[in-house]
């Protein structure tokens, strides 16, 4: 599968320029300055979003998107929404579909809209699906949205979080980013998908399950960049585990990027970012060869995904 990808809005706390933020760490630098409980700490919020619960600021940033307003909409309503959401059980889903629909109507008028409360690793289920679509309408609107805004209170009570007295830890921020793939004859390649679910002590077993069928796919000789995750020191430590599957299609001008280190833990969305990520760096022709990126959800879900780039003949 080839794909096109338009980055339509990315948003992660106050910052919204797309180009910016597609370009880190080359770009100006987020500020990771945050003022939480009297303390200063690392962290990406945005100002004067709700706070009386997960939903409510969720709905609040997707308000920074074109979906609020029917008519700035219009041009996108001929395609399918993919939501990508945090892990959520099956009551709670229930409720944030309830809600959205409420609010947002015009979005769910495509029929092959669906939604992936998955974590990170949902993005990988919605290529799936997009691939699965008929083969004359190929083409989605995914939208991934998370806030760790209210994990801020349990991470600073297990002293997870960076602060001026702590050096290492967690840096939590928020993101939502819209998204236009198309199915196309050139642009970025997947080379091949595969998905794994497991508990967490599981997790490295699985991981190594993942990187040795991207290791046997038969187009991949080397890979050039490995994007894999940096925001939780347990899903580190894992990959890392498990990283010696990779030998032989590594070498020491092998790239690896955790796009956490200058985004910040930006939840679910950070597998769409990824995706956006390495497809500008291809467009930019600052990347070649062959990519591999890892995404690990905090809950069950994992995969992994190899692309290349295919220039217009």
């Amino acid at each position: 599968m080839i794909m096109h990808a338009e980055a339509i809005e990315i948003v992660v706390g106050t910052y919204q320029n797309p180009l910016q933020l597609l370009n880190l760490p080359l770009s100006e630098a987020v500020d990771f300055e945050y003022q939480f409980d009297g303390q200063h700490i690392a962290a990406v919020m945005a100002q004067g979003l709700a706070t009386e619960s997960q939903l409510s600021r969720i709905i609040d940033m997707l308000h920074k998107l074109p979906i609020h307003d029917e008519a700035q909409w219009q041009p996108y309503r001929t395609q399918p929404i993919f939501w990508i959401l945090p892990h959520l059980e099956k009551q709670q889903l229930v409720d944030w579909v309830s809600r959205l629909h409420a609010l947002f109507p015009h979005c769910f008028e495509h029929p092959h809209s669906r939604f992936f409360p998955m974590g990170s690793a949902g993005f990988f289920s919605a290529l799936s699906a997009l691939k699965a679509l008929p083969v004359d309408s190929q083409s989605a609107i995914f939208i991934a949205v998370d806030s760790l805004y209210f994990a801020l209170s349990d991470l600073q009570n297990e002293q997870e979080l960076i602060t001026q007295q702590q050096d290492s830890g967690r840096c939590p921020a928020e993101a939502v980013i819209m998204a236009n793939i198309n199915v196309a004859t050139d642009g970025m390649h997947v080379l091949d998908l595969f998905q794994e679910s497991c508990s967490l002590v599981q997790q490295t077993q699985a991981i190594k399950t993942l990187f040795n069928r991207a290791c046997q796919v038969d187009d991949i000789d080397q890979l050039s960049q490995l994007y894999l995750p940096g925001n939780h020191s347990t899903v580190t430590d894992n990959w890392v585990n498990a990283y010696e599957q990779l030998a032989g299609k590594i070498n020491q001008d092998t790239q690896i990027t955790q796009s956490s280190y200058f985004t910040g833990d930006i939840g679910c969305v950070v597998g769409l970012y990824n995706f956006l990520h390495i497809y500008n760096r291809y467009q930019q022709q600052t990347v070649t060869g062959i990519s591999l990126q890892l995404e690990v959800s905090q809950q069950l879900h994992l995969g992994v995904a190899m692309y290349s780039w295919i220039e217009k003949a």
